[in-house]
């Protein structure tokens, strides 16, 4: 009787295991289902909305968003059921707003809906392309209208090249994102940045720089090879500008390699 308790020993302590084991995930199911039932059966009645990059773009705020997915026919979430909400409606409908890049939705088991929204960055703004509107430029190539609300302070474009910018396919080419790297390095430079004010863009799609100080402009050439030019740029700035004064040339090319071309003003 002793050997034959022995050899089940075992077996019943494994199976006292495995009961513990579907007891505890018969009481989990059942949380969750309770949890889930209990979320369904809340009302909406607080969205929290985050806009990532706010500080450097003023086009939309919070309340125009919440606007677009709570207010009369476009209400999405106050005073819903839980089990009536698509997240994916309500970010969808927040992507169709301009100036934004991406929304993402969520909410938590208290009733709470939760909104994150990243813009789009304005780069340059281009005057006289063709339209009746000036149009923004974003980071990533996004044609952008203006608006009443904010007027960010970026790069002006003008110039028949320009046109082409607005006018293009979706789909980037290889001048526009040569440009969209020069405007770029401009922005992300100090100097630069609060150097050159305005560019021009010809029809063979060459660039030309105008500063903020002094009268000369600057023959960029394409949007190639920046680090470069800027280097060469650079060089004028520091070397020539001190001994013959901002004002000694009225132009100034770049757009060669390995040399500066400076014309004297008359």
């Amino acid at each position: 009787m002793k050997d034959w308790l022995r050899h089940i020993a075992p077996y019943t302590q494994q199976s006292g295991a495995l009961v513990q084991v579907i007891l505890c995930l018969l009481i989990a199911i059942g949380l969750w289902s309770f949890a889930g039932k209990r979320q369904r059966s809340r009302v909406v009645n607080k969205v929290n909305i985050t806009i990532e990059n706010s500080v450097e773009n003023h086009f939309v705020d919070a309340e125009e968003i919440e606007s677009i997915i709570g207010k009369g026919q476009n209400n999405e979430v106050y005073m819903r059921w839980f089990d009536s909400i698509s997240l994916r409606r309500i970010e969808k409908r927040i992507e169709k707003i301009d100036f934004v890049k991406h929304a993402q939705a969520s909410h938590d088991l208290e009733g709470n809906i939760f909104i994150q929204v990243k813009l789009v960055k304005p780069i340059s703004r281009i005057v006289n392309g063709g339209s009746d509107e000036d149009r923004y430029l974003g980071a990533g190539g996004e044609i952008l209208p203006t608006s009443e609300k904010y007027v960010a302070k970026v790069l002006t474009v003008d110039g028949p090249g320009s046109r082409k910018l607005l006018y293009r396919h979706s789909k980037l080419d290889t001048n526009t994102l040569h440009f969209l790297e020069t405007v770029q390095y401009i922005q992300n430079h100090k100097f630069w940045k609060s150097q050159i004010s305005h560019i021009s863009i010809s029809e063979n799609n060459e660039l030309t720089l105008y500063p903020e100080v002094g009268q000369q402009t600057i023959e960029f050439g394409p949007g190639t090879e920046i680090k470069n030019k800027f280097q060469k740029l650079d060089a004028f700035y520091q070397k020539i500008i001190p001994v013959k004064g901002w004002n000694a040339y009225k132009r100034v090319s770049v757009k060669y390699k390995n040399q500066i071309v400076c014309q004297k003003s008359s």
